[in-house]
């Protein structure tokens, strides 16, 4: 495959050196004498790589960069200067410049970095046409323009072509479950199994037996040998959503594949090698998990190698109307007429509403509403489950303890039900955001008395003085 470069340097000795040199090895180049120029050819054509010099006589590259970024976003920028200084290199990382070379250049160092770099570029551009190419139905498509998901889709393309485990953090209903396939089906196990495994779901007796499978008699019920999720998913990726929910001993266990690569099935005395590549992801703060003592340290360092941020969709307002044609498209078939139309007042509220369950809760509201609507366009009341149940911080404060609670409650259920979230997310979403302020408000309607509080919450005293010391509640 030939690929593109643009040489963007003052120095006419130096561009015709390079792209000498460039040609050689089977690149097509164009070159730019100032930054006039170098933004003329971006414009005109795309690029797989650009080298661009930092004193342009016209311009600055580093402030160039922006724009480049902006016109051809997968180009793979490599910064060039007669001036190398530690701040520089930091300036050109935070530009988001993929490599970084000083004068005099070694013709080598710069063949092997440009090769790096348009390999990068090519695996970014087929992980952007594989999330902005929409099939049939909508499926597998990921939306957004703003800034935060080019970075997420520029870390996609990187990480797909690498074997590095790879942490995806994030709310429920951001994405992140979509993100590691589209990771898997860009990279080279894309042919092999992509495995998925809910931490969250599976009760704490059964994780281990899941993950890592159990031999015959291992325990009662165990009447066959059987493959774990992580030999299911040899020469394959494994994702191993909410990893944070993970019992500790099971951490450990984990840990011993990431760093051996091998499984012990349990019951086995025996370790079996598996070639599978991890992806985690979690929508807990594992920082405060571990200084809980609930998370290992040493695991959560073994899995942060790649880390992928997904923003909330309050944060990323400007892409909901990409995400209401895509959702609308994708089920308009199912439930309206496919030509179905929305009011630009009813897309103008979905902008102004927080979506506390992301993108999982306006995929839901669409559906919902493409059910209700009778005619030809989505309006505001076909969204009345969102717009008319806003519960404010005022009503909530003038309610008495027992409904506040009720209120809090009945608000966090829905939140997550309309995410389509299961049981056990759901269990763990109202117990952490929940437990903490339900006992102060127990305790504070009981003036203290742990009998009282013990009564209301169904609980014994010695459960409730364990949870008061876990929350630090005097």
């Amino acid at each position: 495959m030939s690929y593109s470069v643009l040489i963007a340097d003052d120095d006419h000795s130096l561009r015709s050196v390079l792209s000498a040199a460039l040609n050689k090895a089977g690149y097509h180049t164009v070159k730019a004498q100032n930054g006039k120029e170098a933004i003329e050819c971006v414009q005109k054509d795309e690029f797989d790589v650009i080298l661009l010099d930092i004193f342009l006589g016209d311009a600055d590259g580093l402030e160039l960069i922006e724009t480049i970024q902006e016109l051809n976003p997968a180009a793979a920028i490599i910064v060039i200067t007669g001036h190398g200084t530690t701040q520089t290199a930091i300036d050109a990382a935070k530009q988001r410049a993929y490599g970084y070379l000083t004068k005099p250049i070694d013709l080598q160092q710069l063949l092997d970095l440009v090769s790096r770099a348009a390999s990068a570029s090519n695996q970014t551009k087929n992980v952007k046409a594989s999330i902005t190419a929409i099939d049939a139905d909508g499926h597998g498509k990921m939306v957004g323009q703003c800034p935060a998901m080019q970075t997420v889709y520029q870390i996609i393309g990187r990480a797909a072509f690498s074997d590095e485990t790879v942490l995806i953090m994030g709310e429920s209903g951001t994405g992140k479950e979509l993100v590691a396939e589209l990771i898997h089906q860009n990279s080279p196990r894309s042919d092999n199994p992509f495995v998925v495994v809910d931490c969250s779901a599976i009760p704490p007796s059964l994780i281990e037996s899941t993950l890592f499978g159990h031999v015959k008699g291992a325990f009662t019920d165990a009447h066959a040998d059987r493959k774990g999720k992580f030999e299911q998913a040899d020469s394959g990726t494994i994702f191993l959503d909410e990893v944070g929910e993970l019992p500790i001993d099971v951490q450990m266990k984990l840990l011993r594949v990431l760093q051996e690569r091998e499984i012990e099935p349990v019951g086995s005395n025996e370790t079996r090698p598996v070639n599978v590549r991890i992806i985690a992801a979690t929508n807990r703060q594992l920082d405060t998990a571990i200084s809980q003592k609930k998370f290992r340290d040493d695991l959560y360092y073994r899995l942060n190698v790649i880390t992928i941020m997904l923003p909330p969709l309050r944060e990323r307002k400007e892409d909901i109307p990409e995400l209401i044609v895509l959702f609308i498209s994708r089920f308009a078939q199912e439930y309206q007429p496919p030509k179905i139309g929305i009011s630009s007042e009813t897309i103008k509220k979905l902008i102004e509403y927080e979506w506390p369950g992301n993108v999982r809760e306006l995929e839901n509201a669409i559906k919902r509403a493409l059910v209700m609507c009778s005619g030809q366009m989505l309006l505001t009341e076909h969204f009345s489950q969102i717009f008319d149940k806003p519960i404010s911080d005022s009503t909530i404060d003038n309610q008495n303890p027992d409904q506040q609670i009720q209120t809090l409650l009945q608000g966090e259920v829905e939140r997550y039900l309309e995410s389509d979230a299961d049981a056990g997310q759901l269990y763990a979403a109202i117990r952490s955001v929940f437990e903490k302020p339900l006992f102060e408000i127990v305790l504070k309607h009981t003036d203290g008395n742990r009998s009282k509080a013990s009564e209301i919450l169904g609980i014994n005293r010695n459960t409730l003085h364990t949870k008061l010391n876990e929350y630090g509640i005097k």
